[in-house]
C-alpha cells in the first residue's frame, strides 16, 4: 500500500510546538499510522464527502491514562490534512 501524503494546517503546527519532545513522538508515530491507513481513525459523524474528518487517539505510554489526539481529514486520491494535535487527558475507547 502506498504511504497517502499528509500536510499540516496552521493551527496543526503551532499546536505541535506546544508538545514536550516525548508527546512529538508519539505524534510522529500516530502520522505514520494514519500515512498508512487514514480509515485507522474514529470517524468523526456528519462529515460531508468527498472529505472524511477523523479523530486518532494514541497513549502517551502503554500504562497512561494520558494520551494525544490527532484531528484531520482525508479526501480520497488528494491525501490527509492534520487539523489539530491536542493532549488528551485520558483514553477512552
Amino acid at each position: 500500500m502506498n504511504d497517502v501524503p499528509l500536510e499540516e494546517a496552521e493551527p496543526a503546527r503551532k499546536a505541535f510546538g506546544d508538545l514536550t519532545e516525548g508527546e512529538r513522538e508519539v505524534v510522529r508515530d500516530a502520522l505514520l499510522a494514519i500515512g498508512r491507513d487514514p480509515a485507522v481513525g474514529r470517524e468523526i459523524p456528519g462529515w460531508r464527502p468527498p472529505s472524511v474528518e477523523y479523530t486518532y487517539t494514541t497513549p502517551l505510554a502503554r500504562d497512561s491514562a494520558e494520551a494525544i489526539t490527532v484531528v484531520y481529514t482525508h479526501t480520497r486520491g488528494m491525501g490527509v490534512t492534520v487539523v489539530f494535535y491536542f493532549r488528551d487527558p485520558q483514553v477512552v475507547d
